[in-house]
């Protein structure tokens, strides 16, 4: 798989699109006297998810390594997989979503779309298209039946 830009980095480009967006347009800004508890439960939710994941993939004794997915021995479709076929992915995502309650600026909450189709053209289908062939049937009902964000 051509691997365009990690996961991990595509969320700090997107912190970094959020910080210059607020920094340069300040007209958006917004008072949350709750954003730090929001931040820190979206956080301790984001961390929690990924933990489920990575030991859902160590459980089943495959690779959870984002970089070779041609190296997955089978496919994990049960807990948090039978709910979300990127539970890590979500995970980024909800931390995204977090950081952004912090920054109390509207044009902060921008990049996450930008992030979701980023992540989903240049990670997640090239992923899907490698376990597709690699085990296709038990895959396609997999893609049929388990939504691929939530």
């Amino acid at each position: 798989m051509e691997q365009k830009i990690l996961p991990v980095f595509q969320i700090f480009i997107a912190i970094i699109l959020m910080e210059l967006m607020v920094k340069f347009i300040p007209y958006f800004r917004f008072d949350f006297s709750f954003k730090f508890i929001v931040f820190g439960l979206l956080t301790i939710i984001s961390i929690l998810l990924a933990f489920i994941s990575i030991y859902s993939f160590r459980k089943h004794k495959t690779t959870f390594n984002p970089i070779k997915p041609e190296t997955t021995s089978v496919i994990v479709n049960s807990g948090i997989y039978a709910y979300s076929r990127n539970p890590m992915y979500l995970a980024m995502l909800i931390f995204l979503i977090a950081v952004s309650v912090l920054y109390e600026n509207v044009l902060a909450f921008l990049p996450i779309p930008l992030f979701i189709w980023f992540i989903t053209q240049y990670q997640i289908k090239p992923e899907e298209k490698i376990l597709l062939e690699k085990f296709k049937g038990d895959y396609q009902h997999y893609l049929l039946t388990v939504r691929r964000w939530v």
